[in-house]
Formats: structure tokens, C-alpha cells, sequence
């Protein structure tokens, strides 16, 4: 395994721990909306986007399948920058695996 000197984040990792959870706070919204009243008009503006999102239970499911794709798309993005940002070295060389061409 190649020696890095930056700390890269696991991609699919980030991504899913952003769709996990994304998922769930849909999922749970929708279902204090549906048992308390909580935010129903956010509901109704999300139900425009959202396609089977509800306040409901099956709308809540639907909703936190939802959120877990779009959780998991916006994860693997903000991985991916991160570890495009990342690759300047920060231990003050140059290193094989960085297009650093200056020294810090």
C-alpha cells in the first residue's frame, strides 16, 4: 500500500453515514407530523419534490428512502472534495502521490 501523507476519507463510508442519517430525520419528521401535527405545511412543500412523501407511515418510509439516496449522493460528494482538497500535502514536502510542486 502506498505511503500518503494526507488523511483521505472513505468515500462510500461518508456516504452512507450521510444517507443513514438524512434518512432517519425525514423518516421520523414525517411521522411527528403525522402523529402530533408537527411542521405538516413542510411536509406539504417537501410532497412537491418528494414524490410519496407524506405525513403517514408509508409516506415517512418513503420519505427516509429518499433521504438515504440523497444522503448518500450529497456524502460522496462532500468525499470526494474533501479528498481532492486533501491531496496538497500537509506535511510540509512534496510527496509521489500529490501534485504538489511547492514546498509549505
Amino acid at each position: 500500500m502506498e505511503n500518503k501523507c494526507y488523511s483521505h476519507i472513505c468515500v462510500p463510508g461518508l456516504g452512507l453515514g450521510f444517507g443513514i442519517a438524512s434518512g432517519l430525520a425525514m423518516m421520523l419528521f414525517a411521522w411527528a407530523s403525522w402523529q402530533w401535527g408537527i411542521g405538516a405545511s413542510m411536509i406539504d412543500q417537501y410532497s412537491a419534490i418528494y414524490k410519496g412523501y407524506s405525513a403517514t407511515l408509508v409516506g415517512g418510509a418513503i420519505g427516509g428512502l429518499w433521504g438515504l439516496a440523497e444522503g448518500f449522493i450529497f456524502g460522496i460528494i462532500v468525499g470526494w472534495v474533501y479528498n481532492c482538497c486533501a491531496r496538497c500535502c500537509r506535511c510540509g514536502t512534496t510527496c509521489p502521490s500529490c501534485n504538489c510542486n511547492t514546498k509549505k
